[in-house]
């Protein structure tokens, strides 16, 4: 996990568009001087996440993708390529509503953000709620998804659909 940089500054995210974090992880390539990704970079992220570590369904969208886990809808990884503010330039971002999981999957998740990191060659700024990646700790981590209050939402496609549909 050393490719993750603990940021909660949503500034420093290339468009600038979210907020803080409350449920999990949201997570932003770190773009700069040949720092970018494009459509064939982000499709062969998703093959080499799909071998390395087998998720049970993935959903691919052009520029977005939902990966599954153990059939769980509460396991999923989102990500996506967007493009950067006034420039030609795109970048990976994700998110992973880790919280309504457990402890393990938070872990498991911050290790998929770290292998994409390392295929890519470049640092992800990671938006962790749980605050993991600051203290390292497993018992706060845990702590802090068992307080967490879930709320309710009418169901994992609609959220999913909510989301594609705000990417333009």
């Amino acid at each position: 996990m050393k490719n993750l940089i603990f940021s909660q500054d949503n500034s420093i995210e290339p468009n600038g568009a979210i907020g803080l974090q409350k449920c999990g992880i949201i997570f932003w390539q770190k773009t700069g001087f040949l720092r970018h990704c494009n459509q064939l970079g982000f499709q062969s992220i998703i093959t080499l996440i799909n071998k390395k570590f087998s998720p049970t369904n993935i959903q691919n969208y052009d520029d977005t993708c939902f990966i599954q886990f153990d059939n769980d809808d509460n396991k999923i990884i989102y990500l996506s390529l967007k493009k950067e503010r006034d420039s030609n330039h795109y970048f990976i971002y994700g998110e992973s509503h880790t919280v309504y999981s457990n402890a393990e999957f938070h872990l498991f998740a911050l290790e998929v953000v770290s292998y994409i990191s390392k295929q890519i060659g470049c640092k992800f700024f990671v938006d962790d709620a749980t605050r993991f990646l600051e203290h390292k700790s497993i018992e706060e981590l845990r702590d802090y998804i068992e307080r967490f209050e879930i709320p309710n939402f009418e169901s994992p496609d609609l959220l999913r659909q909510a989301i594609i549909e705000n990417q333009n």
